[in-house]
């Protein structure tokens, strides 16, 4: 008996060695993902602020949410499709996957007319919605409404394709066609803004970048996954509402992140329509730190859904205390410069008149973000092992209470006041996972004190020296540059050590001593 499990376990480790390298790879393939993403997030802005009154930025940054709520009707197919053909594929069950694959294929096309004809009808009430907008910019904004928002629901039945690359453990294919997508589009709209063509100009080169990559698209699944078909007639009904139950629980996810970040420019355009430039600017960094930490974990989702097919919640546990504490790490280093230089960097990046109005916004998104991600690597393993459904309350409740602290924060303080919301809304979502769901999570050992112990007290120890650095600044604001200097040294100093005596796990500073050795 002992022979035999000795046997089992040799045969398990290199299975899970060479599951910790398919996630390792499809990690740094998505952060070849968020590099695309950033071209576009952070390259074209402090551009187009310097070209586009602040009026006209409002309107472009407007019609950019506005289009990107096509994402929305997804309604969480696409992690399904993930979800699933990485679940059938460990299983060997090929006729689940293209099944599934294909019903998905079917469903998103039907969804796909549909966004088009709300487009249609949005574009249609947009001064109606807008009051402020300028009359002048009405026009050309409907106009770039309909061809950019039209373009991004056109693509949603080739985001199947992007699903089974991911559910494949793929996700370098992807993450290729973002980046070439993301590189096309931002020079089309810096070139169209440089000769002052207009927004709806603008908004053409956008859709035509999006028509492009769809093609690529369907190259990549001809040339990389034949083997999978995708076929209307391998649809049916039954895995329609197979797809339509795992997703209908993500509707409440979806609906909560709506709330949460999809309406906080459209508040602001509504109720302080001049500031919405700012706050998209304020959002924009935001979003950089928010994105880089969902592709990261991204490549959790199908490494959770094999090992919850091998049923073992021990290591689903042990991965949940890791990723939490890198993914913790990771925001400390993303967002303290954030708060301790914000100005600085805004100064640089668009500029003093928008840095002047943006910076408490990002500092109170970047603070609300850092607490709503702590759970963000528990979100992404329910929805690998297909939990989900058990915490829908608590995505709610966040999005409901940021949406009401919102609308009351923006009519006091203007579009400050939509970040108090974010803020708010945060801590309800965190706490109900810590206290509420995470008891009732059964496809994952969860230890709830070494998650708090080694997932977020550890990393805030080794931040700790920046954020005396903060309190200090916050406190005495007009610290002379030498001592300045100084303390900032003292505590990238500090903190590197921490980080290494303290951040990291012991077998975790052994392997990367062995990888620095000279051989």
């Amino acid at each position: 008996m002992t022979k035999s499990m000795s046997q089992s376990s040799a045969e398990c480790a290199p299975t899970n060695r060479s599951l910790r390298r398919i996630v390792f790879r499809n990690t740094s393939a998505n952060l070849m993902r968020l590099a695309g993403a950033g071209i576009l997030a952070l390259i074209l802005p402090p551009f187009l602020v310097r070209t586009l009154s602040t009026e006209t930025y409002s309107t472009w940054a407007l019609l950019l949410q506005l289009a990107a709520y096509v994402g929305f009707l997804d309604f969480g197919i696409q992690t399904a499709v993930s979800r699933f053909v990485a679940h059938a594929d460990e299983l060997g069950d090929i006729g689940q996957r293209d099944g599934i694959a294909s019903t998905a294929l079917v469903l998103l096309t039907i969804i796909s007319l549909t966004g088009c004809f709300i487009i249609a009808m949005v574009a249609w009430q947009l001064p109606h919605l807008f009051r402020a907008m300028p009359a002048g910019v009405s026009g050309p904004a409907k106009v770039a409404l309909l061809v950019m928002g039209g373009s991004f629901a056109l693509g949603l039945p080739f985001s199947v394709i992007h699903a089974v690359f991911i559910g494949l453990q793929r996700s370098e294919i992807p993450s290729g066609i973002l980046v070439a997508n993301r590189l096309l589009m931002t020079a089309m709209v810096a070139g169209l803004a440089l000769k002052h063509s207009g927004i709806a100009y603008m908004a053409a080169g956008v859709a035509l970048a999006n028509v492009l990559s769809y093609g690529v698209s369907y190259l990549a699944w001809r040339v990389w996954a034949p083997h999978v078909r995708l076929d209307f007639a391998l649809a049916s009904k039954d895995r329609a509402v197979e797809i339509g139950n795992y997703s209908l629980s993500l509707l409440a996810w979806l609906a909560a992140t709506l709330m949460i970040s999809g309406l906080d420019l459209g508040l602001v355009g509504i109720f302080d329509y001049r500031a919405t430039a700012y706050y998209a600017v304020g959002v924009t960094l935001t979003n950089f730190v928010v994105q880089t930490q969902g592709t990261l974990f991204a490549a959790l989702l199908p490494a959770s859904a094999v090992l919850n097919a091998r049923g073992d919640a021990e290591k689903l546990g042990t991965v949940l205390i890791s990723s939490t504490r890198y993914g913790t790490l990771i925001l400390l280093a993303m967002a303290l410069p954030l708060l301790l230089g914000g100005k600085f960097i805004l100064r640089l990046w668009v500029g003093a008149d928008y840095a002047s109005h943006s910076i408490l916004i990002m500092q109170i998104l970047v603070v609300a973000n850092m607490v709503r991600l702590f759970t963000l690597p528990y979100a992404t393993l329910l929805l690998g092992t297909g939990q989900q459904t058990k915490v829908i309350a608590s995505p709610l409740a966040e999005g409901i209470t940021n949406l009401a602290a919102s609308i009351i924060g923006v009519k006091l303080f203007g579009a400050v006041g939509v970040a108090i919301g974010t803020l708010v809304g945060s801590f309800v979502g965190v706490g109900l996972h810590l206290f509420y769901n995470m008891p009732r999570t059964s496809a994952m050992a969860i230890d709830r004190t070494s998650l708090l112990r080694d997932g977020l007290l550890r990393p805030l120890a080794c931040g700790a020296p920046f954020l005396l650095v903060i309190l200090l600044h916050s406190i005495a604001p007009n610290i002379a540059n030498s001592a300045n200097a100084l303390l900032l040294t003292l505590a990238i100093v500090t903190s590197s050590w921490l980080f290494w005596s303290y951040g990291l796990m012991r077998s975790e500073r052994r392997t990367l001593e062995t990888l620095w050795r000279p051989s």
